[in-house]
């Protein structure tokens, strides 16, 4: 499986089957057609990413205190800055105006999400060309998720809840207390996790100890979109060209030959990215 893919091999032999099955025998055309059609979505929802990664922003200043990231939903703002000058987050302060320096505006953890403003408070994006830089991260994310590793005898696996689409990557684990696990390729040892696919395995050392998972994760309707899309390509080999076809003298099936189905255009269409205000 691609990293870029937007589902599994699994789900789409489920889609086409259901439980009967539909064997091995085409599994690396399938995955095929998967990463071509997980990059043919990326491509019309014109973002580059879905999944939690780093960006480098430069942006024009307009004299104003608020500006829209291109990327979103935006996680986290590390940097900031004005005409090479560093600006600081701003202070927040109960029932007090935000200090000097940036917030960003918070995401509320929902698909699809929207451009989001990076506002300064006692200060103004000076106008220029590309005067702006912004480091920042991006993507889907369920932030920690509160979970507890099993007690003795294990096994010490913990299954990530998923509410809003299938896990995708990790992006850290740490105890109740803030404390930050490590993660590891094999088996993890006290303060170590290992995770495959959405299952998170602990050490026996952790055993009942409380912990705040944090993941990437593709939003349901576009997983849901990938696995018909993928399946409508694998079907439409026995039928290339075809707009309609006559069974037995009496019965007319028709075919859609768009380049994407109309029922995956609408579940993609939230989704794309749009202009910035």
């Amino acid at each position: 499986m691609a990293l870029s893919d937007l589902a599994a091999l699994a789900d789409v032999k489920t889609w086409l089957s259901g439980s009967s099955g539909i064997g091995t025998s085409d599994d690396a055309l399938i995955a095929r057609l998967i990463t071509d059609v997980s990059g043919a979505i990326t491509a019309y929802l014109g973002r580059p990413s879905l999944t939690p990664r780093a960006y480098m922003e430069r942006l024009d200043g307009n004299d104003k205190s608020r500006l829209f990231l291109r990327h979103y939903p935006a996680l986290q703002v590390i940097s900031l800055l004005i005409d090479t000058i560093a600006v600081p987050a701003a202070s927040l302060t109960p029932d007090a105006p935000p200090g000097r320096g940036y917030l960003l505006e918070a995401w509320d953890g929902l698909p699809p999400g929207r451009p989001q403003a990076l506002d300064v408070f006692r200060a103004f994006y000076r106008k220029g060309r590309q005067n702006i830089v912004v480091d920042y991260t991006a993507g889907y994310a369920v932030e920690n998720e509160a979970a507890s590793v099993p007690a003795a005898p294990g096994p010490y696996n913990v299954s990530v809840a998923a509410p809003f689409g299938p896990w995708a990557s990790d992006a850290g684990v740490t105890y109740d207390n803030g404390s930050a696990l490590v993660a590891v390729p094999g088996a993890p040892g006290a303060g170590e996790y290992n995770v495959t696919s959405g299952v998170y395995s602990f050490a026996a050392a952790d055993a009942g100890a409380g912990v705040l998972v944090s993941y990437g994760f593709i939003p349901a309707a576009i997983n849901n979109a990938c696995i018909e899309w993928v399946a409508e390509r694998y079907r439409y080999r026995t039928r290339i060209g075809q707009s309609a076809q006559t069974v037995a003298g009496q019965q007319t099936a028709s075919y859609s030959l768009k380049d994407i189905p109309d029922f995956v255009r609408a579940s993609l269409d939230p989704y794309r990215s749009v202009a910035t205000p």
